[in-house]
């Protein structure tokens, strides 16, 4: 694969950037709405149905064909990929399923919610940090983009793996409070899965997996702090 210099010291820079964005989300960009969290995303998922009998045979097989292979036991589905946009799902599922593969669609989205207790006095911050996770997630998707069409070479990748797992550690790092010991856990555990990657070989599955999982933990961020 060819090497792209400029690109990569772009990439790297562009990582660095968004480490400290996600830091400065904490200095009250966000509007004071009582002790509501005013964000909501919507998510579209690429899924394969399963059962106990075949979850991991199905999430094997769709990672070795370049899927995330993320399982959800809750719901007995893998999930090969997530994207922001219904379109480009929908032109997703309808190619796979002529090709043969049984796929569908899933639409998931967190909505606003208020949080209790001690952890009404931090809604700000919570709402910072699922904007900050999702501008992480998103970046996974564009290295995982870039990787699979060629357009990033394997270190280029790796900083974007950096640039993610530095953001989620900033998170932690500045989210204080005791209400964010579990959260802030997970962040940290994401951000041990992106730093592992980066030690290896990339492959654009990978990237996807980390996206999908961070996609999932940011959509039960409200029971957290409910």
């Amino acid at each position: 694969m060819k090497q792209h210099s400029g690109y990569g010291g772009t990439v790297f820079v562009t990582a660095l950037l968004l480490f400290f964005l996600v830091l400065s989300v904490f200095v009250g960009v966000f509007e004071r709405r009582g002790a509501q969290v005013d964000v909501e995303l919507t998510y579209y998922f690429l899924v394969r149905d399963c059962d106990s009998a075949t979850a991991g045979a199905v999430a094997g097989e769709s990672y070795f064909a370049g899927g995330a292979g993320y399982l959800l036991d809750s719901e007995e589905l893998v999930v090969l990929a997530c994207y922001y946009r219904e379109e480009d799902l929908t032109a997703v599922v309808g190619t796979m399923s002529e090709s043969g593969v049984a796929v569908r669609a899933m639409k998931r989205q967190l909505k606003r919610f208020t949080p209790h207790g001690e952890c009404a006095a931090e809604h700000a911050r919570i709402a910072a940090n699922i904007k900050a996770a999702d501008s992480c997630a998103h970046l996974l998707y564009d290295a995982a983009n870039k990787l699979e069409r060629g357009e990033a070479s394997q270190e280029e990748a790796r900083a974007y793996l950096r640039g993610a797992a530095a953001a989620l550690d900033g998170l932690a790092q500045e989210n204080e409070s005791a209400v964010f010991a579990l959260w802030n856990a997970e962040l940290r555990s994401a951000s041990r899965r992106l730093k592992e990657y980066a030690e290896g070989i990339l492959y654009a599955k990978d990237l996807r997996y980390s996206q999908v999982a961070l996609s999932f933990l940011i959509l039960e961020i409200p029971s957290y702090f409910t």
